[in-house]
């Protein structure tokens, strides 16, 4: 009798502590999940990259060769844009302020000439389209900014 109660205890210990584990794995995995999604929250474009500089670039363009731009993002918010329609001697400029969005990834450029939404990458811009979205098709390597400085 004693040793049946003697297995009974030693059994109740071992499921108890085989649940305990699976219990506290379930608790780690969970917050190893949190914590992941907390980095990518707190880790953007905006405060983890190298983002103020100049980038240049020549887009496509419709009734052009080309359009080569120049922007430069300055750390207190300004931003200056220059835009030359290659083949039409046709240069405009202009600078203003621009605001990150809420995800802290993109940037929007509120220029009189040509407003542009911005995703910042590292060492290089994504020219999105006004809806800011990613442009696709054969044509989307070309929408890139390159960093020069």
């Amino acid at each position: 009798m004693k040793k049946a109660i003697f297995t009974s205890f030693v059994a109740s210990i071992v499921l108890f502590s085989c649940q305990s584990k699976g219990i506290q794995n379930q608790e780690t995995k969970t917050a190893t999940q949190q914590d992941v999604q907390n980095f990518i929250k707190e880790h953007t474009s905006k405060n983890s990259l190298d983002w103020a500089g100049k980038y240049t670039g020549t887009l496509p363009c419709a009734d052009c060769e080309g359009i080569h731009y120049i922007v430069e993002l300055k750390q207190d918010g300004n931003f200056f844009i220059e835009q030359e329609y290659l083949g039409k001697e046709t240069v405009y400029q202009d600078e203003g302020f621009y605001k990150w969005d809420a995800s802290g990834n993109v940037l929007h450029l509120n220029s009189n000439v040509s407003p542009l939404i911005l995703k910042v990458e590292e060492n290089r811009l994504k020219v999105l389209d006004q809806e800011g979205k990613e442009i696709t098709g054969k044509l989307k390597d070309l929408y890139i900014l390159k960093k020069v400085n």
